[in-house]
């Protein structure tokens, strides 16, 4: 698979497509419509995504599988151009107003109706034969409740230069030497952007919606629940996911709802009581 080939698709909107490739992707759409027994249910999530969303759906487009499968987006109080190119393309979308990624997975969680979950993001490309390589295997193994793969990177644009390629091949041997390493190490270095789950492993379990700044997040929590009812398998699969957002020293990634939370509100709260002047703004 060539990350480079989507290129055309970065930050476009849907009238900006050829004529080919919309009708392409709407008779996509109208496909999935008849799918009345989906065996896999691919659920993405949908905050701030134009740039790459359109890249994602049409590698969502590509897929190779005789496995029905649904596609559900849960727009998350979306920006309106990812919505609109939704919209125009006939994409099954679905409403959680409550802000936070938990929030939104637990949502498409919610509405889905296949026996195996795979979560995903709107900033990724997936493989061609992504929904056999994680799906098929649980069918072998009435153990396994979780397969989970290591995304690789790419550059703004859909870029792929030389020296990401040689990050990119750094980053999959240290995460196997990591996930190899034992339980600890495997939870923290699961991503929920190469996740498939056993819907019902997940059930009566769902996602942590109060989580604030917790390693893993969202992903890392569910992947412990999961390790009590049963088996994991790592599956190497190439996906693309963009570049994560710089960190300040000495700070983790801003996991999960953190940046929702308003930190500032008992400070405020507190100076009301005390009748003294808020002086934080």
């Amino acid at each position: 698979m060539k990350i480079t080939q989507y290129q055309p698709y970065f930050g476009i909107t849907a009238k900006q497509l050829s004529d080919s490739d919309f009708e392409r992707l709407t008779t996509y759409f109208q496909l999935l419509d008849k799918v009345e027994k989906p065996v896999v249910s691919l659920l993405v999530p949908i905050y701030r995504a134009k740039e790459t969303l359109l890249g994602h759906i049409y590698s969502l487009s590509k897929l190779k599988t005789i496995i029905p499968y649904e596609l559900i987006f849960v727009e998350n109080n979306a920006d309106d151009e990812s919505l609109r190119i939704l919209q125009e393309l006939g994409a099954k979308v679905v409403s959680q107003p409550q802000q936070g990624i938990t929030h939104a997975r637990q949502k498409g969680l919610d509405e889905a109706r296949g026996k195996i979950i795979c979560s995903m993001d709107p900033d990724t490309i997936y493989d061609p034969y992504y929904i056999d390589k994680m799906v098929l295997p649980f069918f072998k193994d009435k153990d396994l409740v979780l397969c989970y793969s290591v995304s690789k990177s790419y550059e703004n644009d859909f870029q792929l230069s030389t020296k990401m390629k040689i990050r990119n091949r750094l980053k999959v041997a240290y995460f196997r030497w990591k996930i190899s390493k034992g339980f600890i190490h495997k939870i923290k270095h699961i991503r929920a952007v190469g996740m498939a789950i056993k819907k019902e492993a997940i059930d009566g379990i769902g996602y942590d919606t109060d989580l604030r700044a917790v390693s893993g997040c969202d992903d890392g929590m569910l992947a412990i629940h999961l390790y009590n009812k049963g088996t994991f398998k790592y599956v190497p699969i190439d996906i693309y996911t963009a570049l994560p957002p710089k960190r300040e020293p000495g700070r983790p990634f801003p996991f999960c709802n953190q940046r929702f939370y308003d930190f500032d509100k008992p400070i405020r709260e507190t100076y009301r009581e005390l009748e003294i002047a808020d002086s934080t703004h």
